[in-house]
């Protein structure tokens, strides 16, 4: 380090080589120096002549200053020089000139020479001064003229002589410099500490580097053989190397420190570069490493609000022994630690890279810098912190406080007895075999019509035709046969056809042999088709011999029927009233390829059927179907191939079609691994067909509803064509529009999903065009929610939708996609199963197996999921009360099997009835599980007209929104029809999807009076209270949406924002649709929804419906237990607060602490009486009068609470 005599020195110089007579320094503007000599009394042109003979004398005194220095001091930080001979004339007069400096300018120079090596950039432009303050700054304006000086620098020496004379710096330094507001703010607030009590942490020379300048008095800088040299004591500390962040929330006046700050001084940690393969590999983590650590500071600099943070290159020449010049290049870094980072390389670039990079290297190693290169400021527990200053706050008035005195008082006077002498477990002792209580439609025995009535009647002859008789040999001498049969080949009609004549053909069968052949479809539209195809092929009337039966719509009778087409769902529900099937002879479970859930559990329960029913025959049939392993699966069940017939079809793929060029997008698109539908290019191609094309229909395979309104939209409008649109949301007599036939010189197409790959058949159909994809729901177990994702389509699928262009005339197949992503597509589509939520699968299959462990239930079947996801649903089931400890069926988990809902919903359902107010859970439950749209085609894309129409029933929340909506459609369709229609038609509502809602709500409206024992009555007594109704929702959801006003984005802290968390603590957007889209108030900060899902395609998650609810809501009606949580040792929430927590959550509330203790009590009593009411309910059916008048009670005083709690 250097001496004091050398900083006397080369302040002696300085002021040799600025002429303190000048009042301008030598980086002042031409402007600023005409403007201080006029000050002066000078005029223009004598201003002009002082300006030039100024620069030839500040060049020569430059020259000649730091020469004589150098030689005078034998500085080894030398400045080569091309008069290397040129000798100072007078050494005496560097000593005279040293003791004519006053202590003051000696002491502040050195203050100022300490701080040199700081980022030239924040050198600032010295404002117009009067006469009399640049006398003041004299001084000042000497160590101002210092190139490459920091702000901190000047300021230092600017405080030191504002203090001398007598001149607050706090007035005076703001407008004498450019001080931006960060410095403003320290200067008046900081501590009165010396201003550089870390000088020394910027002078390192390698010549001598035990010489150093402690700091271990704060007012004083030792130097080695030196007295102290001491600072005044007023001063302001303007250079500390602060790592505090200190945030202030204008909502709770909170002040967040995430990091303490050192008010010690420390020495810099000094870390010399070597060429190692460490910089290689940074530089490939971060080809600019420069403009990175300087990126990296900036924001930081900027996040902690602290300048001092930036950095910059500081380069020294230096010259080592062998006399090869070089350059040592230094990076002070003040975060996470003090570092002084040094390169020295022969090239100014090469050493400030290598140095960059070391310094990333740090950055790195402490996990502090992210691969894009951006600072990780907030680790999780500061993270933690902040939120724990930001918790919620519940306070009770008065009232509130009396209510809930007298519920405890209530419960502990009244029921308290009643319900300690209950056993709630007694159930175990029952028996475990499960009665639904469900009564079968298929109850009485079929007439006998005659033989002629079950033979096979085919008017046509398909390939499976010539596989008659073998099939039913096959049939005769097996319980179990499986049929791959080809596209086209007729299974689907015919094989049911097959399986009635194969009865009446058996001799060994007695008279009296039941013969009912169910055939499972996965979707509503090919039940209600293949029944309609194979009764008209009989010349029959549907529902006579043949008939179908899906959900709410049944053709079927139980005298005459035999062969009933129903989907999957259907016929799981009567296995859970007939185990074994009893009442069915055969069935015949056909797509067997799709692999949907449903499908899956079938195949499980008909293998188990096989076992205890030995007249059950089973036919698996698939076009696509893995033979092995489900014959496998069925103890070696024989196989039967079906060779297809279909007419050629010439495929074409992107990369072959001759409008290729139409196609930029989706070429482009073929390459990523994102696929998406171009839109206006599927237009573009249809036309390209329709106008170059034979006349034939067009199916059009698309992923989803949005898609195929969005492709309609980019078509041509033309009279020559009719456009039919194919989704499960529309009503059945729209998608039979499909099968219609065009008048002669009208080409039909078809805009359809997946739903058209199997099953049905469109006769005039001979173009397909395929996109290749579609969109899956997967359930992300980790996450916990649905996320809904494009995914390409498999192998099997191309070639099934190709397939369709051929079933009746020669045709072509489009691909979107080329020959070469064809080949990279996956053999056949994975199974539902291992990609879904199985909490309500786990619920049904206690019925199925008899109350079988789950996952033993689940590794029996064909593809086992994963064993995480099936302990989720018993954990779920578990804290639902829906499952005990043992896995077994509790009597409300028997009772809620039988709903066909999600478990929380169908608990939700139940729990109304305990809060008497039934009419509006079930209306709400009905309405947002149905996945039925209510409102019309262009609900996608008007969704600002929903979201409208809803805020005028309701302004917080869409459950109470649309249930107003359905009640105003019932009071006007019971009144008077047309008015209801006309209601219909000025909303954009669907009358039949609104009528179909009201014949699913009184099937749950029967679930209650037929699953529950008559304790207490479908009361809607407190149907009226908005805040019950939303209170009993989330007491089944259990799901809540967290709002906060702040949030970390990047790393980043964000104040003032709407931020919104779901229970999975995933930040969530609001759907368009939703009255609470782009709320900007919120009078409290919880949302109860049912459904979330991740969409990877928007990369969002989404909650389309939500209502406020207060927080006392959360707290009284969640599903789990209130604790009361012990604070860390570094919250600092107050003496007289506590916090409440949720268990099994990260919800957390302050609260008074006797407030929080009666909380607690009173939720205890609400769950006491609410879990005896349902053991009666659901288990014993006995009826306590006093135990209800005392609950009716109890329920007076918690709508009251709700009611002072609603929100606005």
């Amino acid at each position: 380090m250097l001496s004091t005599n050398i900083f006397a020195q080369r302040s002696m110089f300085i002021y040799r080589y600025f002429n303190l007579q000048s009042y301008s320094f030598e980086s002042s503007a031409m402007n600023q120096r005409l403007i201080i000599i006029r000050n002066m009394g000078k005029t223009s042109s004598e201003c002009h002549a002082i300006l030039d003979r100024r620069r030839e004398i500040t060049h020569k005194q430059r020259l000649y200053a730091f020469k004589e220095y150098h030689r005078s001091s034998r500085s080894v930080n030398r400045i080569p020089s091309k008069e290397e001979n040129l000798q100072p004339k007078q050494n005496s007069t560097s000593r005279q000139m040293h003791n004519s400096f006053s202590k003051e300018f000696r002491e502040n120079a050195l203050v100022a020479l300490h701080q040199i090596p700081i980022d030239a950039k924040l050198h600032q432009k010295r404002s117009t001064l009067t006469l009399n303050e640049l006398k003041v700054l004299e001084p000042f304006d000497l160590v101002k003229s210092l190139s490459k000086l920091s702000m901190n620098c000047k300021l230092a020496a600017a405080i030191r002589w504002t203090s001398t004379n007598n001149i607050s710096p706090k007035n005076f330094l703001p407008n004498t410099l450019a001080l931006n507001a960060n410095v403003s703010f320290r200067l008046e607030n900081a501590s009165l500490r010396p201003p550089y009590y870390s000088a020394q942490r910027h002078l390192v020379t390698k010549s001598n580097p035990e010489e150093s300048i402690n700091s271990n008095d704060e007012n004083s800088i030792k130097t080695n053989g030196n007295p102290p040299f001491r600072l005044p004591e007023n001063n302001v500390m303007v250079n500390e190397n602060i790592t505090d962040k200190h945030v202030s929330d204008n909502n709770n006046n909170t002040t967040l420190s995430t990091t303490k700050s050192r008010n010690t001084p420390t020495d810099p940690i000094q870390i010399k570069v070597d060429n190692s393969s460490k910089i290689q590999h940074i530089l490939q983590k971060y080809p600019n490493p420069k403009n990175t650590l300087h990126n990296f500071y900036q924001i930081l600099s900027e996040e902690l609000k602290d300048i001092s943070l930036k950095c910059s290159p500081i380069y020294k020449s230096v010259l080592p022994k062998n006399k090869t010049s070089a350059w040592t290049c230094t990076y002070h870094i003040k975060w996470p630690m003090n570092y002084a980072i040094m390169a020295t390389e022969k090239t100014k670039l090469r050493a400030s890279t290598f140095a960059a990079c070391k310094a990333l290297e740090v950055l790195s190693e402490q996990g502090k810098i992210t691969p894009e290169g951006l600072p990780l400021i907030y680790n999780k527990e500061e993270v933690k912190k902040i939120k724990k200053q930001r918790q919620s706050k519940v306070e009770f008035d008065k009232s509130t406080i009396q209510n809930m005195e007298n519920i405890i008082q209530v419960f502990s006077n009244n029921m308290l007895p009643t319900i300690n002498s209950t056993n709630f477990t007694d159930y175990k002792e029952q028996s475990d075999e499960l009665v639904t209580g469900e009564s079968s439609f298929l109850s009485n025995e079929p007439d006998f019509l005659g033989t002629a009535k079950y033979l096979a009647r085919e008017k046509i002859i398909l390939p499976i035709s010539a596989y008659k008789e073998a099939f039913i040999e096959l049939l005769l001498n097996n319980n179990c046969v499986i049929v791959k049969g080809e596209p086209g080949c007729g299974k689907s009609s015919r094989v049911p056809q097959y399986v009635l004549e194969s009865w009446i053909r058996d001799e060994t069968l007695s008279d009296n042999q039941l013969c009912r052949i169910a055939v499972t479809q996965p979707r509503r539209i090919a039940a209600i088709s293949l029944a309609n195809r194979v009764a008209s092929e009989r010349n029959e009337q549907v529902g006579h011999i043949v008939g179908y039966q899906v959900r709410l719509k049944s053709k079927f009778n139980p005298r005459t029927g035999r062969i009933l087409y129903c989907t999957t769902g259907i016929l799981m529900r009567q296995i859970q009233s007939d185990p074994h099937l009893k009442k069915f002879s055969h069935v015949v479970l056909d797509e067997a390829h799709e692999r949907d859930v449903n499908t899956d559990i079938l195949m499980n329960m008909l293998k188990i059927a096989l076992k205890h029913n030995k007249s059950l025959k089973v036919i698996v049939m698939s076009a696509t179907i893995d033979t092995a392993s489900f014959s496998d699966y069925f103890d070696g069940a024989p196989i039967l191939n079906v060779p297809g017939f279909s007419y050629p079809v010439k495929k074409f793929y992107l990369d072959e079609i001759e409008s290729a060029n139409l196609h930029p997008k989706t070429l482009k698109m073929c390459k990523s691994d994102n696929p998406e539908v171009v839109h206006e290019e599927v237009a573009a191609l249809l036309k390209y067909i329709h106008k170059t094309r034979p006349e034939g229909a067009i199916l059009v395979f698309l992923s989803g509803w949005e898609d195929l309104v969005k492709v309609q939209k980019c078509m041509f409008p033309s009279q020559d064509m009719v456009v039919h649109l194919l989704h499960s949301k529309l009503k059945d007599s729209d998608q039979y529009k499909i099968f219609s036939k065009p008048p002669p010189g009208i080409r039909k197409i078809i805009l359809a999903t997946n739903i058209a790959e199997t099953s049905i058949t469109i006769d005039d159909v001979v173009y397909v065009v395929d996109t290749g994809m579609h969109k899956d729901n997967i359930f992300d177990i980790k996450k916990g929610i649905n996320v809904i994702d494009m995914e390409w389509i498999s192998k099997a699928s191309a070639n099934q939708r190709a397939g369709r262009a051929g079933r009746c005339s020669p045709g072509e197949s489009y691909h979107l996609y080329t020959k070469e992503k064809y080949e990279e597509l996956a053999d056949y589509s994975s199974p539902k199963i291992l990609n879904s939520s199985l909490t309500r699968v786990v619920l049904e299959s206690k019925v199925f197996s008899n109350n079988m462990n789950a996952g033993d239930f689940m590794n029996s079947l064909i593809t086992p999921p994963e064993k995480a996801a099936v302990q989720k649903a018993v954990d779920d089931l578990k804290q639902l009360e829906l499952l005990d400890d043992n896995e077994k069926l509790t009597p409300l988990g028997k009772t809620l099997v039988d709903f066909q809902l999600e478990p929380g919903l169908a608990k939700a359902m139940v729990n109304s009835v305990v809060f008497k107010c039934t009419t509006p859970i079930v209306d709400i439950i009905t309405l947002f599980s149905s996945e039925t749209d209510i409102f019309g085609s262009n609900s996608l894309t008007d969704k600002k007209s929903i979201k409208d129409l809803k805020s005028a029933y309701s302004k917080s929340s869409d459950h109470l929104a649309l249930m107003r909506i359905f009640e105003k459609w019932l009071e006007l369709n019971e009144e008077d029809p047309y008015s209801a229609d006309r209601f219909c038609r000025n909303t954009n509502l669907v009358s039949h999807k609104l009528e179909f809602i009201d014949k699913l709500k009184n099937i749950h409206h029967g679930y209650l009076q037929n699953g529950l024992y008559d304790v207490l009555p479908l009361s809607d007594n407190f149907s009226d209270n908005d805040e019950l109704v939303k209170a009993v929702l989330y007491s089944g959801t259990g799901t809540v949406l967290e709002h906060r006003n702040w949030d970390i984005v990047k790393n980043r802290l964000k104040t003032n924002v709407n931020v919104l968390v779901t229970r999975n603590n995933h930040k969530a957007s609001i759907g368009q649709e939703s009255v609470n889209f782009k709320r900007n108030r919120f009078p409290t900060n919880f949302m109860v929804y049912m459904n979330e899902t991740r969409s990877n395609i928007r990369r969002t998650t989404i909650v389309r419906e939500c209502s406020l609810i207060p927080a006392i809501s959360v707290l009284l009606f969640n599903n789990k237990e209130l604790e009361i949580l012990e604070p860390d040792s570094e919250d600092t929430i107050g003496d007289n607060l506590v916090i409440i927590g949720i268990k099994n959550t990260k919800l957390e509330f302050l609260c008074d602490k006797e407030h929080a203790s009666l909380l607690l009590e009173c939720k205890r009593s609400i769950d006491l009486s609410y879990k005896y009411l349902i053991h009666q309910m659901t288990y014993t059916g006995g009826k306590n009068p006093e135990i209800l008048q005392n609950w009716n009670k109890i329920l007076e005083e918690l709508n009251k609470i709700l009611l002072r709690h609603r929100v606005a």
